[in-house]
C-alpha cells in the first residue's frame, strides 16, 4: 500500500506553501480503497521539536483511494515537518515521506518596489569612468590603468600575493552620466558592491565604513547619484559587509596609515573588543583565515552601536545620504541577533527599505554552521539571492534539459518561501562571484579545466557564442517574469565575456557592445514593466515535460505565459485559462507557430511569451 499526498495539490493541503502564522490548514492523505486502514494519523513537529499527533476523519473516495482530513494550526513562526502514518488492522504501519511547512509572522512584508522592479548590479571601479573627476594624491599603495580595455591584474606580485590593488578607476560621477542609459534599459534598482573606502578594487575590506572610497568619489557625490537616480524612478541599494573589516583600516589599522589607535597597535583601542585575538597582535580570527579580513565579533556592543543603533550608525548614515536599503554580504555568518536588529532598525528609519541577503541554498531551511537559519520567517531579511534558480535554469538550457527537475528546484521555492519572499527574489544569472553568463552557457564543463592563464585569454569561438547566445536567450525569458526581480550583472545586456574573478570584472565596454542583444534584453523588459504590479502577479507550473517548461503569471483577468523547450526535437502545446481566448504572442525566440489542432508547435531551442486577457 502506499499513502498518497501532494502538498503541492489544493486539494490536499489549504492553503499552499508557507503560512502565516495562526493560519487553519487543511491536509488530506488517501490510501487504496481496498486497504484495510483501522487508523490515519498527521504526525507533525517544530524543527528540533517534540512531535504532535493529529488523527484524521475520513472525507471521501477520490480517484480510487479513501482520503482522510486533518486540520492544524500554530500561533509561533518556525520551520515545521510533517508526514502521514497509516495502521492498518493487520498490524502493518505504513509512513509517508516528510514535507516541510513554512510558518512566518503575520506582519511580513516586503517593498512592492522590490517585487515589481529590474535591478542593475554594477562593480563601482568597472562600470563608469567620468573625466568630470580627478582623484586625489592618496597615502596608499595602488595602480591606475590608463587603458579602459585592460585585462584586470591576475597574477601574484614578487612576493607571491595577489593585492587586489589595481584600478580602473570608474568612480560614482560616471555613474551619474550613465543614468539615461540605465532608465533606457528599463532598470529601476541600482545594486553598488563596496562603494565605502578600502585598500582593494573589490573593497570588501572595509577601511571606512562611513566614507566613499577617493578613488570613486566622495559621500557628496554618493548624495548626487541618489538624487539624480530618484528622478528617474531608480533606487539605490548599497553591499552591506558587516562580518568583516579590513586589515588596512581605522579599526584594525595593521600598518598604520591611519591617525585613529587601531586593535591591531593597542589592546586600549575602542575597537578592540570587536576583534578576536588567539595571540596578540599577530594572531587573529579572519574571513574564512585571510589575514586582511579580520572578522568581528557583530553582537559586541561598541560594535552594534557604531553599525545599527548610534545616532549616527552606519545603517543610518547611508540611509540619510538616500539608500533605499542593503545587501547584505556573507549573510551566513552574521548572528541571527544582528539581522534582527539590522532589520528593525533599518525598518524604523523607512519601512520601505529592502534588506536582501547573500545565501546561495534554499534559505528557508538552511544549516550555517550548526544553526538552522531563520531568514525569512519575518524578523531578518526581505528575501535572498536566488542562487538556486540560477544554478536550475543554466542546468535546463544547457546541460540537462530536463525541464521536470528544473520545475522541482523552482517549484521547492514557490513551496517553501513565504510569498512576500518568493516574490522579492534577487534573480541572477551572473554575479562579480561567479563566471559571466553567456561564458557558462558557451564553454560549459570546459571553463573548470582551463588555467588562469588560459582563462585570461578566452574568448568563445563563433560556434560557442552562437550556440549560447540562442540558451541565453530562453534563459532571459523564464528569468524576466519569474517571480522576484530580475538582476542583470552590468555588461551581460551587451554580450560580455570572462571566467570568474577577476575576469568576470572587465570594464564595461559599450563600444564593443552586441546590439542584438541589448535589444533584446531591452525588449524583454519593457514587455515586463509594461505589466502594472506584475510582483502581485500569481504564479502557475504549466507544464514540465521533456525539455518544454511552461509557466504563467495571473492577475484579475490577464495572464502571462512563457514557454521555452530546450531540447532538440519541435514540441506541441496548448494553453487553457479564465483570461479570455484572445491568445497573443509578444515574443518568441527560434521557432513558434500555431498548429491545426489550435495549439502551438516551438522548434528546437524556442522560446515563446504570450499574453492574454484584458
Amino acid at each position: 500500500m502506499t499513502i498518497f499526498f501532494d502538498s503541492r495539490k489544493e486539494y490536499c493541503k489549504s492553503p499552499f506553501g508557507a503560512v502565516e502564522s495562526g493560519t487553519r490548514i487543511l491536509f488530506r492523505a488517501g490510501v487504496e480503497r481496498r486497504a484495510v486502514l483501522k487508523e490515519m494519523i498527521l504526525a507533525i513537529y517544530p524543527d528540533n521539536g517534540a512531535e504532535c499527533h493529529v488523527r484524521g476523519s475520513w472525507t471521501d473516495l477520490r480517484d480510487g483511494s479513501d482520503f482522510y482530513s486533518f486540520e492544524w494550526e500554530t500561533n509561533k513562526e518556525g520551520l515545521f515537518f510533517y508526514y502521514f502514518i497509516a495502521d492498518y488492522y493487520d498490524g502493518r504501519r505504513e509512513r509517508s515521506k516528510s514535507s516541510q511547512l513554512t510558518v512566518y509572522l503575520r506582519d511580513y512584508r516586503v517593498p512592492e518596489w522590490l517585487r515589481n522592479g529590474v535591478m542593475y548590479q554594477i562593480f563601482p571601479d568597472r562600470f563608469a569612468r567620468s573625466a568630470q573627476y580627478v582623484i586625489p594624491a592618496l597615502d596608499r599603495e595602488y595602480r591606475i590603468h590608463e587603458n579602459w580595455n585592460d585585462l584586470p591584474d591576475y597574477k601574484p606580485d614578487a612576493a607571491g600575493v595577489i593585492r587586489n590593488n589595481d584600478f580602473f578607476g570608474g568612480n560614482l560621477k560616471g555613474m551619474v552620466e550613465m543614468l539615461p542609459y540605465l532608465k533606457d534599459l528599463g532598470v529601476t534598482v541600482l545594486y553598488l558592491n563596496p562603494i565605502v573606502e578600502a585598500y582593494s578594487n573589490h573593497r570588501y575590506d572595509t577601511a571606512d565604513f562611513k566614507n566613499v572610497d577617493p578613488i570613486l568619489g566622495s559621500v557628496d557625490d554618493f548624495r548626487t547619484l541618489c538624487q539624480e537616480s530618484g528622478k528617474l524612478g531608480i533606487r539605490i541599494l548599497l553591499d552591506g559587509v558587516f562580518n568583516h573589516t579590513g586589515s588596512d583600516s581605522i579599526y584594525f589599522n595593521k600598518y598604520g596609515r591611519y591617525a585613529a589607535i587601531g586593535a591591531y597597535q593597542s589592546k586600549d583601542s575602542i575597537y578592540y573588543p570587536w576583534y578576536q585575538f588567539t595571540h596578540y597582535p599577530d594572531k587573529y580570527h579572519a574571513w574564512w583565515g585571510i589575514e586582511t579580513l579580520p572578522h568581528v565579533n557583530e553582537t559586541e556592543g561598541t560594535y552594534l552601536d557604531h553599525i545599527i543603533r548610534g545616532d549616527d550608525s552606519v545603517i543610518k548614515f547611508w540611509m540619510s545620504c538616500g539608500a533605499s536599503g542593503f545587501r547584505i554580504d556573507v549573510a551566513d555568518e552574521l548572528p541571527s541577533a544582528f539581522l534582527e536588529e539590522l532589520r528593525s532598525t533599518l525598518k524604523g528609519i523607512d519601512r520601505n527599505a529592502a534588506i536582501i541577503g547573500e545565501v546561495w541554498e534554499d534559505a528557508s531551511n538552511k544549516i550555517s554552521y550548526g544553526e538552522r537559519r531563520r531568514y525569512l520567517l519575518g524578523k531578518e531579511l526581505d528575501s535572498v539571492m536566488n542562487y538556486p534558480l540560477k544554478d536550475a535554469l543554466i542546468r535546463f538550457v544547457a546541460y540537462e534539459r530536463d525541464a521536470a527537475a528544473f520545475s522541482s528546484v523552482v517549484c521547492s521555492l514557490w513551496e517553501n518561501y513565504p510569498p512576500a519572499a518568493f516574490s522579492s527574489l534577487m534573480n541572477i544569472l551572473g554575479t562579480h562571484d561567479t563566471a559571466r553568463i553567456l561564458t557558462i552557457l558557451g564553454i560549459k564543463d570546459e571553463l573548470y579545466r582551463l588555467t588562469k592563464d588560459e582563462k585570461a585569454r578566452l574568448l568563445l569561438t563563433e560556434d560557442q557564442r552562437g550556440a549560447a547566445v540562442a540558451r541565453l536567450f530562453l534563459a532571459l525569458m523564464i528569468w524576466a517574469f519569474m517571480p522576484g526581480i530580475p538582476c542583470i550583472y552590468y555588461g551581460d545586456e551587451i554580450g560580455m565575456q570572462g571566467a570568474e574573478d577577476p575576469f568576470n570584472r572587465k570594464c564595461f565596454d559599450f563600444k564593443n557592445a552586441d546590439l542584438d542583444m541589448h535589444g533584446f534584453y531591452k525588449k524583454l523588459l519593457a514587455l515586463r514593466n509594461g505589466i502594472p504590479d506584475i510582483g502581485n502577479y500569481d504564479f502557475r507550473p504549466v507544464m514540465a515535460e521533456r525539455s518544454i517548461f511552461i509557466f504563467s503569471r495571473c492577475s484579475g483577468g490577464r495572464a502571462v505565459f512563457v514557454a521555452v523547450n530546450t531540447g532538440k526535437e519541435r514540441e506541441e502545446f496548448s494553453l487553457q485559462t479564465d483570461c479570455g481566448a484572445n491568445f497573443e504572442s509578444r515574443l518568441s525566440v527560434g521557432e513558434f507557430q500555431t498548429v491545426e489542432t489550435g495549439g502551438y508547435l516551438l522548434g528546437s531551442c524556442s522560446g515563446v511569451i504570450i499574453f492574454t486577457g484584458e
